[in-house]
């Protein structure tokens, strides 16, 4: 009975096959195409050699942020979507995360051979549809000091979807933190929390009148110069420039525009336990400037943290081109 049952379903599935000529099964999200010996690589080496393609087969040449082991790193691929990463010999699940329009994607365990490159090619799949309105926020980290090694646990409340998190919000973060700001969660460290997602930050017209332009060339010196006045420590000013930088370099020049604490709140507010002594957030809005008249923005007043006591830290950003529209208008 079973052969009868499965002849007449093969004969129709070759039908519609044969009818449908682009018909195929969808690409998995990841798969090991070739581990060849590298003469180049020293002892106790191994190299993972990735093509990153989106869901219609084409290269992806946006940054991809991945973590492994514990571990966090963003890629750089090149046109061809290809990007390298040097690893140790050893069994590593990589999570490979693009954008919040496509799937994360975690590998089994993969054992990286000394003296080998491994192939990998991701496809990332479609996940949701951003809407018009919102911006892909990027790269908001949480910095949190007590006074003393202590219990805490923060909430967030995102305008829109929250996407990559790391370490892993599962209802909330609950961890212990140290003065000096480690983060001790799960049994293993860190500097600070992350997470991203989409977002619909509001910027009035006349809001957006006040901000920054800034030629290319004078991004680190401007932020260098902007985030002291805003009390951030040497280490998260290093944190925001090296990775906002290379990316807004890319353009000429860039309008900048930060939104801080309360107006920061409409975007993503968070409620920690304990309450801190003081909380500084910081949000900066960006877009390209080719066709923005530099006469008609003016410099925007800097608001500065304070840190006495129990302190919480924040700073993340989008580039979002509704906020350059109304200096763009004809």
């Amino acid at each position: 009975m079973k052969k009868l049952f499965w002849i007449p379903a093969l004969i129709l599935l070759m039908a519609f096959d044969v009818e449908n000529k682009e018909w195929d099964l969808p690409e998995p999200p990841w798969t090991v195409t070739h581990c060849t010996p590298n003469n180049h690589l020293h002892k106790g080496e191994g190299q993972v050699e990735f093509t990153f393609l989106d869901s219609v087969g084409h290269p992806v040449t946006d940054s991809v942020r991945m973590s492994f082991n514990g571990k966090e790193k963003t890629l750089w691929p090149d046109k061809t979507g290809k990007a390298e990463l040097g690893l140790r010999g050893g069994k590593y699940v990589l999570v490979l995360f693009l954008n919040t329009l496509y799937q994360e994607i975690t590998t089994d365990s993969l054992m990286i051979r000394d003296g080998y490159t491994t192939g990998i090619q991701v496809n990332f799949q479609p996940a949701s549809t951003l809407r018009s309105t919102g911006a892909f926020t990027y790269k908001p980290v949480l910095y949190v000091y007590p006074e003393s090694t202590q219990q805490v646990s923060i909430q967030l409340n995102v305008n829109g979807e929250l996407g990559f998190t790391y370490p892993q919000y599962v209802n909330g973060w609950n961890f212990t933190a140290d003065p000096n700001g480690t983060i001790h969660m799960n049994e293993k460290e860190y500097s600070y929390l992350f997470w991203d997602g989409i977002t619909y930050p509001q910027v009035s017209a006349a809001d957006a009148r006040e901000g920054f332009i800034v030629e290319k060339d004078s991004l680190v010196s401007f932020f260098e110069t902007k985030l002291t006045a805003m009390n951030l420590t040497p280490r998260e000013r290093q944190d925001f420039i090296t990775f906002w930088c290379p990316i807004m370099q890319e353009h000429e020049k860039c309008y900048v525009h930060f939104l801080f604490n309360e107006e920061y709140d409409a975007v993503a507010s968070i409620n920690v336990t304990p309450e801190p002594d003081h909380m500084f957030r910081m949000f900066m809005l960006w877009n390209d400037a080719s066709e923005v008249d530099a006469s008609s923005v003016k410099d925007q007043k800097m608001e500065s943290a304070v840190r006495d006591g129990f302190t919480i830290v924040e700073w993340g950003g989008a580039q979002y081109s509704e906020v350059t529209k109304t200096l763009t208008a004809k």
